[in-house]
């Protein structure tokens, strides 16, 4: 018997690190251009929800952000951004589907010394992957509003908290966090791109009943920029969004082959079978 997938376990007026993995391991960043629109994207969020941005930084296929949620939701202020951020992607590419793995990453980041922990193993990020020698040759992360050689920069990230746990002087902070990066220290346990054992989830709820599987069918298509009477007549899309169903519900075959069109109960345990 599958057992539906727990809650997240979150609270208010936390710091998380949130990493966010493209669909399959897929690029989620085409171009420049789609950088940028990604971070006016969570400009936009943060002056919604008024969250805080210590610091980010955005690889190919995946993104780090440290992000105090000021007491909102931060499933909430995830989900914003990924679909405006996806909206946008299926309007200039012309795509249907999922950009972003369904489930995203996160942990609670809850003492000063993690936090700086954290900004630094975010910043070198471009230079773990070989992209840059030094984390300030990478332009798509905040490592530069610490150092101060990017007022832009500034826009989005607040480095300050951070900075403070350095040194109260401005100066000697970023000339100390400058240093810091250049450390190498032994036995940390930050959550990674490849860690499966953090994982977490948009969905605050697993899915118990038919109404909210509904709901829930609504999301998606939203998500994927079509109807879901689209989604469901394509077969392939539609049989991926059976599996994860049936792994994220309780709901029985029979149900889930009424959501997806009057399936019967076999063909819903066939399509859960197939690799």
């Amino acid at each position: 018997m599958n057992m539906p997938r727990q809650a997240r376990v979150k609270g208010e007026y936390c710091i998380y690190h949130i990493i966010q993995r493209g669909n399959e391991r897929k690029d989620i960043f085409f171009s420049d251009n789609d950088r940028e629109r990604y971070l006016e994207t969570v400009r936009n969020m943060r002056d919604r929800y008024n969250f805080v941005m210590y610091a980010y930084c955005l690889m190919t296929n995946h993104t780090h952000l440290l992000i105090n949620d000021n007491g909102n939701d931060i499933s909430k202020i995830i989900q914003s951004i990924n679909i405006s951020y996806v909206q946008y992607i299926n309007r200039c590419y012309r795509r249907c589907g999922h950009l972003f793995q369904d489930r995203f990453k996160s942990e609670i980041v809850d003492n000063d010394s993690y936090l700086l922990q954290v900004s630094k193993y975010i910043h070198n990020n471009p230079v773990k992957a070989g992209l840059v020698k030094e984390p300030g040759q990478y332009k798509w992360s905040s490592y530069t509003a610490y150092t101060g050689r990017n007022q832009a920069s500034y826009r989005l990230s607040e480095p300050g908290r951070v900075l403070q746990l350095v040194s109260d002087k401005p100066n000697k902070a970023k000339e100390g966090y400058i240093e810091y990066m250049g450390v190498e220290e032994q036995g940390l346990n930050i959550m990674d791109i490849e860690d499966t054992l953090k994982v977490d989830g948009t969905n605050i709820q697993p899915i118990t009943n038919i109404i909210d599987a509904y709901k829930w069918l609504e999301k998606v298509s939203y998500e994927r920029g079509c109807s879901v009477k689209e989604m469901v007549s394509d077969k392939k899309i539609r049989n991926d969004e059976i599996k994860r169903l049936r792994e994220d519900s309780s709901l029985s075959l029979k149900e889930i082959g009424e959501l997806f069109g009057g399936l019967s109960e076999s063909r819903v345990c066939r399509v859960i079978a197939e690799e």
